[in-house]
């Protein structure tokens, strides 16, 4: 039996630390980050010796195991207050949206949802192109200026984008703001997207950041009126922005 329970909580930490994955690299943005270092590294520096006998080492594995499952409950805990927030402002945000429908056309929620789907791949597409002009219908002035400017940064740095399997898992309204007119008009959305995505060298072709695994990512994209159409104008990570301001506390 408590082998069972000691296996039962080895998994438990795999399935979060596996779940939990949230940082993406080379996405439409420059979100993410790090570097990529060819070398190996060591846990231990070197071989080492425990004075201590099996049964202690027994306890301590199984203490160890008791305490991992511990931050797994917690991060899982964490996983599931941040899911009920997000269905929580979606449902008050369709409510609201579903009522500027009735007097604007540009407010029909089918509509902008299948806008904002369409935005996320032709951006990580234009960012992995390094080309702002192919996503240009979909990207408002100020977010192209800002695009741009970190493109040429890249190639300052002689690097190139690699994006491959490209996934989007979610696209979750979390606030709406209408006014007469367009100029004010704005929704924000939570993004949940996947791929694997990593910068190169452009001589070389050795990775400089980035991973070459698969990753999964939240982000909150903000969407505005533009010359007649709803266009992205700001991406902001997970850590930036609390998803408490998108609910009645």
């Amino acid at each position: 039996m408590r082998r069972k329970r000691t296996v039962c909580c080895i998994l438990i930490i795999v399935f979060v630390v596996f779940a939990c994955q949230l940082t993406a690299f080379a996405r439409a943005g420059g979100g993410g980050g790090g570097s990529h270092s060819s070398g190996g590294s060591s846990l231990s520096g070197g071989s080492a010796h425990s004075g201590y006998g099996n049964s202690s080492g027994r306890g301590g594995l199984i203490s160890s195991v008791i305490q991992g499952a511990g931050f797994a409950v917690i991060a899982c805990a964490g996983t599931i207050v941040f899911v009920y927030k997000v269905h929580k402002a979606k449902r008050a945000t369709k409510k609201q949206i579903g009522a500027f429908a009735k007097e604007e056309e540009n407010w029909e929620y089918k509509e902008l949802q299948k806008r904002v789907e369409e935005a996320y791949f032709e951006v990580q597409e234009c960012w992995r192109r390094k080309d702002v002009n192919y996503a240009k219908d979909y990207l408002s002035k100020d977010l192209m200026d800002e695009f741009q400017m970190k493109i040429g940064w890249m190639d300052v740095r002689n690097e190139e984008v690699v994006q491959k399997e490209v996934t989007l898992l979610g696209a979750d309204l979390l606030d709406a703001h209408n006014e007469k007119g367009e100029d004010a008009d704005y929704v924000w959305y939570l993004i949940h997207g996947k791929m694997i995505g990593y910068y190169v060298d452009k001589d070389t072709k050795l990775i400089v950041r980035g991973s070459a695994k698969p990753e999964s990512f939240y982000e909150y994209w903000k969407f505005v009126r533009e010359d007649g159409r709803w266009v992205l104008d700001k991406i902001k990570q997970k850590n930036e922005i609390s998803i408490d301001q998108f609910i009645d506390l």
